[in-house]
């Protein structure tokens, strides 16, 4: 017991040891936001640091898949994840010396060679949160594909050369991919590494193919560092670059409005740190393609240097031409950060863009000295919602994913809880949450 003890006071003055630290290194960007002159001199160092950081990602970094999941011989699939290497990423390295070439479409809107493509034995899939396009598998992998249609799976055999689909959720499209130069014994080394298992299946809700786990799950739970930028930092990167005398601050009722008295305005929440960005520039009807959305979109996120370390595209909304991306950690996306995403971007016009997006980023995990959280199965979630009186017809998407939520020790800590959340009536929202709602 008196170990115990010991640990989690040792624990304790490890985590109030790196806060100061870190208190002392970053304090110069804790400033108010209404001194925008003075911050934006001030954040020229950290800027730089993030721009030179930020060079080096491409739109391939952020369009990743974000599980990998591997059917074995006896047709058994598990998610597999590792926590020191990047498995995605790994993939995406092997899948670079491959060469894939003529796309030939095998079946659309055929529900039950869809499910026996994704259940094959021995094969590996690659899963996207949504659909993406042609010009993200060649830019994400590499590659000169000629295909004009989207997907939102990859699935490939670990036993067979060329036998590589892509697939897509929304009409059950399978196209098979022919391809050269495979090394499926990288690929066995990847997955048989010193990986995580979660026994999944891949289940149809509501219309949409969700990755089920069909037994309760133990996750970790994180604590990390956090960086708030200021506000003048986006400022100088959203509105104007050099010319701070034509922004004006005006305050309104716990909200900071920056103008730069045209068509642009950046409206910061200064209690939650969420801000929306708005140029309103264009006054035209404007539609763009998803392809469109999804390089524009990438390209204001370097334009507005928000750390990309651990962000993946999450959503295409093409009612709103949107793109949303999340943070993930671990291969679990993060909720609760902004009521929409880490960012979202929607693009209505050649000049007119909408922006929502959170000051606070990731830094640095510290120690927790918790346990890992164990979660019940999909179905057990599914099945606690339908008896508190929620229909599934209101539920158009489940997952695991971490929520962000402030530590008390600290300002400059937040916690990661992992939990289920339900994408209920087109919100995420976390089940205990719902749960609640209905006891009251």
């Amino acid at each position: 017991m008196r170990g115990i003890r010991t640990s989690r006071l040792l624990l304790h003055i490890g985590l109030v040891l790196v806060v100061l630290i870190s208190v002392g290194l970053s304090w110069v960007i804790w400033t108010s936001p209404a001194r925008y002159e003075k911050t934006k001199q001030q954040s020229d160092t950290n800027t730089s640091v993030i721009q030179s950081e930020q060079a080096n990602k491409s739109l391939g970094d952020i369009f990743l898949p974000t599980q990998v999941i591997y059917t074995q011989a006896d047709s058994t699939s598990h998610l597999i994840n590792n926590t020191k290497v990047n498995l995605t990423d790994s993939m995406r390295s092997a899948i670079k010396d491959w060469r894939l070439s003529k796309v030939t479409r095998e079946s659309t809107n055929n529900r039950k060679a869809y499910e026996t493509l994704m259940n094959r034995e021995n094969t590996v899939m690659l899963k996207y949160p949504d659909s993406v396009t042609d010009g993200i598998l060649n830019s994400a992998f590499k590659q000169k594909v000629n295909f004009s249609g989207k997907f939102s799976r990859i699935v490939f055999s670990t036993e067979k050369r060329n036998q590589v689909y892509l697939l897509n959720d929304t009409n059950y499209a399978i196209y098979k991919v022919q391809t050269r130069n495979q090394n499926l014994a990288h690929i066995k080394e990847i997955i048989s590494g010193n990986v995580q298992q979660f026994g999944v299946k891949q289940t149809l809700v509501n219309h949409r193919m969700i990755t089920e786990y069909e037994n309760s799950v133990k996750v970790p739970e994180y604590s990390y560092l956090v960086n708030k930028q200021t506000a003048a930092y986006f400022v100088s990167t959203l509105i104007d670059n050099d010319n701070a005398s034509s922004v004006t601050t005006k305050e309104q009722g716990g909200k900071t409005v920056y103008n730069d008295n045209n068509s642009r305005r950046m409206t910061v929440n200064n209690k939650k740190g969420t801000v929306a960005y708005e140029d309103l520039s264009g006054r035209k009807s404007y539609h763009e393609n998803m392809s469109t959305a999804m390089s524009q979109s990438f390209s204001l996120l370097k334009k507005m240097e928000v750390p990309l370390d651990n962000m993946r595209y999450y959503k295409y909304d093409a009612d709103d031409n949107a793109v949303v991306y999340r943070s993930y950690v671990e291969g679990f996306p993060i909720f609760n950060q902004t009521d929409y995403g880490t960012v979202e971007i929607r693009i209505t016009g050649p000049r007119t863009k909408k922006i929502d997006f959170s000051l606070y980023s990731l830094q640095v995990p510290v120690p927790t000295g918790k346990d890992r959280t164990t979660l019940p199965s999909t179905q057990e979630v599914l099945d606690r919602l339908k008896n508190s009186g929620y229909s599934t017809d209101d539920i158009d998407n489940i997952e695991i994913g971490y929520q962000w939520t402030a530590n008390p020790s600290s300002d400059l800590v937040v916690n990661l809880t992992p939990t289920w959340y339900v994408n209920y009536k087109n919100q995420w929202v976390s089940y205990q949450q719902l749960i609640e709602d209905a006891q009251q």
